[in-house]
């Protein structure tokens, strides 16, 4: 299967503590855990995927406004990579936790192959 996402990609943040100690999420990490959630529904698959799978997925982040005309045409040829956050790893970690959650698969240990990239984009998306 293959399948877009027009959303801008975010990733796994860490979990927040309370003084006592007990572990929660961000409300801007449960936001955005929400949104990716809603976005993939539609493409999951009717029975969870079985057996060993591989799992590729680009992730094109937005350009900053700042950025001149020429910086721009690098980062949109790919001569200019992403090498600032988020880290490619935190994103995979938000993809699988969420298709996790929906039942794209039985557990993401079944996940035996995984490439993620990360590019500059026009248009922010998630491409699986």
């Amino acid at each position: 299967m293959q399948f877009e996402i027009s959303a801008v990609p975010t990733a796994q943040q860490r979990a927040r503590h309370t003084r006592t100690g007990r572990a929660y999420k961000s409300a801007a990490q449960a936001a955005n855990e929400r949104t990716l959630e809603a976005l993939l529904l539609p493409h999951r698959p009717l029975w969870p995927l079985k057996g060993p799978l591989k799992l590729v997925f680009t992730a094109y982040m937005p350009i900053p406004a700042s950025a001149s005309k020429r910086r721009r045409e690098a980062m949109l040829s790919g001569k200019l990579g992403h090498t600032v956050k988020p880290d490619v790893d935190n994103l995979a970690k938000q993809l699988l936790d969420a298709m996790n959650r929906l039942w794209f698969f039985d557990d993401d240990k079944q996940i035996v192959e995984l490439c993620g990239r990360k590019r500059y984009g026009e248009n922010p998306r998630w491409v699986i």
